[in-house]
């Protein structure tokens, strides 16, 4: 199995935005150091606990101070951009990170952050907007001429031939030999827009994002809520794929959750109830959990019922984070896998504010890479559909 890491982040409201820069770039700099294969950082404009809106100035840094690690947005959300500007601004840092770059999208979920760019609410534009959004893109980074209107874009690329003044006010031009000032940049992705690995990120039962990610050979990401939610993601993914004639896999899914590994399970589970991990899950994610029924899955899974409603941290140790000794940890690795069906092929670590106290959370990360996920095998190609 690969490690990789899904920095939101989780900081608690109040946090300097250069304080939360400076401490992802620890973070980052101690998972290349450990052989962490990814870091994807979130893109959130208006959530107080989390707070990247713009994933790639931390990107470029972070490669700058490592040697290995992937990186990529995760996910932008792209009905919230102008999809040409977007698409500039991926291609540039792909450039600037090649082999180190891959790109994550979606279509956001947060009301307030689409009423802000003066969307609907109900996020009824979202999906549409995404679709719309990365056919564009894909045009801008092909570097050649094309004319699109769309339901909510326009957009057009001119022959590089032509000026772009005698477009707008200003007349007729003729290029005249040996004048560049016409030419255009090229921003395209490394490799070209068929060479950027794509991922998308999943939510719900029978998720759109993992049947594009299959149709699409992409690489399928889910925010685990349970056993029943990834096995549904997974058949979803597994019938697009076979739908284009592939071979579904599951080492190339990625799975983000919460994880805290100590020397002992006593240890593991009283560092995090009353760190980091623990003061997110009370402050933010466990209204958000139990509102959703999201903990319900967890609940379902675990040997221990109880009702949604008298969760508490022991309850969350024990039976929805990956919570323990490096032994404990891989035993409810195992368990997943045996109730989702298939051996997924990536696990990332969420992330939260340890600032003021880093180094159990540092320690964490470090086990996790070096005495768990090694002993977790898991067969089959991270990089590719296998096409039939």
């Amino acid at each position: 199995m690969e490690c990789g890491v899904f920095h939101t982040p989780y900081m608690r409201p109040g946090r300097k935005d250069k304080d939360t820069f400076e401490y992802s770039l620890l973070l980052a700099a101690a998972c290349d150091k450990f052989g962490y294969r990814d870091f994807m950082v979130g893109e959130h404009g208006m959530q107080a606990w989390e707070n990247i809106p713009n994933p790639e100035l931390l990107i470029v840094a972070a490669a700058q101070i490592t040697e290995r690690m992937r990186f990529a947005p995760m996910a932008h959300i792209v009905p919230l951009h102008n999809p040409s500007t977007l698409a500039i601004q991926i291609g540039y840092t792909s450039q600037l990170l090649e082999d180190r770059y891959f790109l994550g999208v979606g279509a956001g979920s947060w009301e307030n952050e689409a009423v802000l760019r003066g969307q609907p609410g109900d996020l009824s534009e979202a999906h549409p907007r995404l679709m719309e959004g990365l056919e564009v893109m894909d045009k801008v980074w092909r570097q050649e001429p094309f004319d699109f209107e769309g339901k909510y874009y326009k957009a057009a690329r001119l022959d590089g031939q032509i000026d772009p003044g005698s477009v707008a006010s200003h007349g007729e031009f003729k290029v005249k030999e040996g004048e560049e000032y016409h030419l255009t940049a090229d921003h395209s992705p490394h490799g070209g827009a068929d060479g950027l690995e794509i991922a998308v990120t999943g939510l719900s039962k029978n998720s759109p994002s993992h049947r594009l990610a299959g149709e699409r050979g992409w690489t399928p990401i889910s925010f685990y809520g349970g056993s029943a939610l990834l096995r549904s993601q997974w058949d979803t993914y597994s019938e697009a794929v076979r739908s284009i004639g592939g071979t579904p896999q599951g080492s190339r899914f990625k799975i983000a959750r919460d994880v805290f590994v100590a020397k002992t399970d006593e240890e593991a589970k009283e560092k995090a109830k009353s760190g980091a991990l623990g003061l997110a899950w009370q402050k933010y994610l466990m209204p958000v959990y139990q509102k959703y029924r999201i903990l319900q899955g967890f609940i379902d899974d675990a040997d221990h019922k109880v009702d949604i409603d008298d969760v508490d941290l022991d309850y969350l140790a024990d039976n929805v984070w990956l919570c323990g000794s490096p032994d404990t940890v891989i035993e409810k690795i195992e368990k997943t896998f045996d109730l989702a069906g298939f051996r997924y092929g990536q696990l990332a670590v969420n992330t939260h504010d340890a600032m003021d106290d880093p180094e159990p959370w540092i320690e964490s990360l470090r086990l996790f890479a070096t005495e768990v996920v090694p002993n977790v095998p898991v067969e089959g190609t991270h990089e590719t559909v296998a096409v039939g």
